[in-house]
């Protein structure tokens, strides 16, 4: 069984997937997972470790794309 099929996507994931998406629509560029924890209400200072796990869930999910500088944006959805 691969390790993929075990993860499940969490609440607190689908959280951070639609914050990703709402600050990467404002600023067109990528997010950091600071910005990121911030906007689910975290404070500034276990921001970003609150989510990194998700985030590195969600690229073997194949939801986000990690780009250079530590930065995120979603995966975009191929439209037919």
């Amino acid at each position: 069984m691969s390790q993929q099929s075990k993860k499940q996507i969490t609440e607190k994931d689908k959280n951070i997937l639609k914050a990703l998406c709402e600050l990467y629509k404002e600023k067109q560029s990528g997010v950091g997972p600071s910005e990121i924890g911030l906007k689910v209400g975290r404070d500034k200072y276990d921001a970003a470790a609150y989510c990194n796990l998700s985030l590195k869930k969600l690229i073997e999910f194949n939801l986000v794309e990690k780009l250079s500088e530590g930065k995120y944006r979603p995966v975009e959805k191929d439209k037919d």
